[in-house]
C-alpha cells in the first residue's frame, strides 16, 4: 500500500514571510506537495489571484460552509473577516499520497488538534518566528496594506502568536527568503523520509532553523 500523505501546517505572524517561502516550496516539489488554497471573506489584495491565493467568497457562502462542516478550521479575524480550510481536499491528498500544504493560524492549529485527533499522526507543524518585532514592523509597513491602526493590531497580535511557538514541531527564524527556503526544504526533504508524524518522533525537541542551519533544543 502506497504511504499516506502528510498534512504540513504553517503558521506565524503576518508579515513573516509565510506565503513567499511556501510559494517557492511548491514550484520546487509540484508533484508530491499541493497546497491547500484558504477561504477567505475578505477583498483581494493587489496581485492577489483568486483560487491561487486565496479562495475569495462572501460571508453568506462562508456561513453556508460552515453549516455544512465544510471546513477543517475557521476563524474570524478580528471580528472582520472569515478564513477558513476545506476539508475535502485534505482527506482527498492524504488518501492518495499527497502531501498537504497549509497556512493557518495558531487557533486554527489547537481547533485541528482538538476536533480531528485521527490527523495528528499524519501531521507536521512549522512555526515561521521574526528576529524580533521590530524587524516584523519594518516587513508590514513595506507591504504597505496596513493602516496605522491595522499594523497596530497586527503587531499585538503577532505577540500573541508568538506565545504558541512551543506547540509546533518546527521553528524557522526568519531571516533571508533563501535562508527561510533552505530551512523549509530540509524540514521537508527530513519528513518525506519519515514514517509516522514528527511529533511522535522528535518529542520532546524541538527543532529549531536560524538561518538554514539546524538547532535542535530540549
Amino acid at each position: 500500500m502506497a504511504e499516506l500523505g502528510k498534512v504540513f501546517i504553517i503558521s506565524g505572524p503576518a508579515g513573516v514571510g509565510k506565503s513567499t517561502v511556501c510559494r517557492h516550496l511548491l514550484q520546487h516539489f509540484p508533484r508530491c506537495l499541493k497546497k491547500i488554497t484558504t477561504a477567505t471573506t475578505r477583498a483581494p489584495r493587489p496581485g492577489e489571484v483568486n483560487g491561487v491565493d486565496y479562495c475569495f467568497i462572501d460571508e453568506a457562502t462562508f456561513l453556508k460552509y460552515i453549516a455544512e462542516d465544510k471546513f477543517l478550521e475557521y476563524t474570524n479575524v478580528y471580528g472582520k473577516y472569515f478564513y477558513g480550510t476545506p476539508m475535502a481536499p485534505v482527506l482527498s491528498n492524504i488518501r492518495h499520497g499527497i502531501d498537504s500544504l497549509l497556512i493557518i493560524d495558531v487557533q486554527g492549529l489547537v481547533n485541528i488538534r482538538k476536533h480531528f485527533r485521527h490527523l495528528l499522526e499524519r501531521m507536521v507543524t512549522i512555526f515561521i518566528i521574526p528576529e524580533d518585532l521590530n524587524v516584523l514592523e519594518e516587513r508590514l509597513r513595506a507591504r504597505g496594506s496596513e493602516s496605522p491602526e491595522g499594523l497596530v493590531e497586527r503587531l499585538k497580535s503577532a505577540k500573541h502568536e508568538m506565545k504558541f511557538v512551543k506547540n509546533y514541531d518546527y521553528v524557522i527564524v526568519s531571516g533571508t527568503g533563501e535562508e527561510d527556503l533552505v530551512s523549509m526544504e530540509a524540514i521537508y526533504d527530513l519528513e518525506r523520509t519519515r514514517q509516522g508524524s514528527a511529533a511522535a518522533a522528535v518529542s520532546p525537541l524541538c527543532f529549531t532553523y536560524v538561518k538554514g542551519q539546524l538547532i535542535p533544543q530540549r
